[in-house]
């Protein structure tokens, strides 16, 4: 988003205030300008060629003058470019469509929606209906699992790569448990990499036959499993690597140690355990730091959990005896960072 402000984005100083808050009220317009031309296939129809917003109104059935408003909206906000009465997709946007549209309802979902319940969770009228130590998948995330799993694709699709590079293989013949892993594309893409390496994805029913036509789309099925269970009561056997990617901050403090604890268990020695997750700490940078603070309160409002400080992760992995524990943030995901755990060897 180009738009820029006088001085500093901070509010500290007379000069900056007024800045600042209209700077978060074109953030908040944006945002929803960007979502709707995504879902919309505004984006979509620009990205092969030029058009008119007559032309672009036509291929999405939208009013030809409201169009013209959110086209220019978005050439302002940098996913357009306009020349004359044409517009077109710049580089980043053609970049995006491909990583992000599947995701777009999830993310909506999440600021919009949800959100509408935020003061009602704040002031204690809307409460959860269910415990927050309850280690279960809450009933309304099971029934809007294609959405929310459908978001994880997009966030995968922008950090993989990078996510990939970071973490070792301690076993390339070995084995994989991922945990929470939705549609197993961080298995898929670590088994290709590594031709020995076999996985399972356990996950919770719902999640079945994504993840089996994810497994079979990519001629997996006869080096990666799909287990249906709940990994705080069900034996998770045993393992040479395992992933906790984005679980810990749907979970409760209480839940959090005790599931590293039992993936601790699982791993042989020399394993490794590894987490992929939101944090609200400094070291991930002020906009890291932002994200991972804005993640806690919408988890918050959406199952009544948080993201967590660095030390209190660590302190769980050290408990669970784990050692050569190592934090790195994924700078291609703001807000996102990875902690390396090995188990000690005989």
């Amino acid at each position: 988003m180009p738009i820029t402000v006088p001085g500093e984005r901070s509010l500290t100083g007379a000069d900056n205030a007024v800045p600042a808050f209209m700077f978060d009220m074109l953030s908040a317009w944006g945002f929803r300008a960007v979502t709707l031309a995504f879902r919309t296939g505004v984006l979509a129809a620009l990205a092969d060629e030029e058009l008119t917003a007559e032309q672009v109104a036509g291929k999405t059935d939208l009013d030809p003058r409201g169009t013209a408003f959110l086209l220019d909206c978005l050439d302002c906000l940098g996913y357009l470019s306009r020349v004359g009465d044409r517009y077109a997709a710049t580089d980043t946007t053609k970049e995006l469509l491909p990583m992000i549209t599947m995701g777009i309802p999830y993310f909506e979902k999440i600021v919009f929606t949800d959100w509408a319940n935020l003061e009602g969770r704040l002031r204690g009228d809307l409460t959860l209906p269910f415990g927050p130590d309850q280690p279960r998948t809450p009933r309304w995330l099971a029934k809007e699992w294609r959405v929310f799993q459908d978001g994880m694709v997009a966030l995968t699709n922008m950090n993989i790569d990078e996510v990939l590079e970071r973490v070792p293989v301690p076993d390339p013949s070995g084995h994989l448990l991922d945990l929470g892993g939705g549609y197993g594309l961080y298995s898929i893409a670590l088994c290709r990499r590594h031709p020995q390496l076999r996985a399972t994805i356990f996950e919770i029913p719902e999640m079945q036959r994504l993840a089996d036509r994810a497994i079979a789309e990519n001629d997996m099925t006869d080096r990666i499993d799909f287990r249906a269970g709940d990994f705080f009561t069900d034996d998770l056997g045993s393992t040479s690597m395992a992933l906790l990617f984005n679980v810990i901050h749907s979970k409760s403090h209480v839940q959090n140690r005790e599931l590293v604890a039992r993936t601790a268990a699982a791993l042989r020695p020399g394993g490794l355990l590894v987490i992929l997750d939101q944090f609200p700490a400094p070291e991930l940078g002020p906009i890291g730091r932002a994200f991972g603070a804005m993640m806690a309160l919408s988890m918050f409002n959406s199952v009544g959990q948080q993201t967590y400080p660095l030390d209190e992760v660590h302190d769980w992995l050290t408990d669970a005896g784990l050692v050569d524990v190592e934090f790195q943030a994924v700078r291609s995901a703001p807000g996102n960072g990875l902690f390396l755990a090995r188990k000690p060897g005989r």
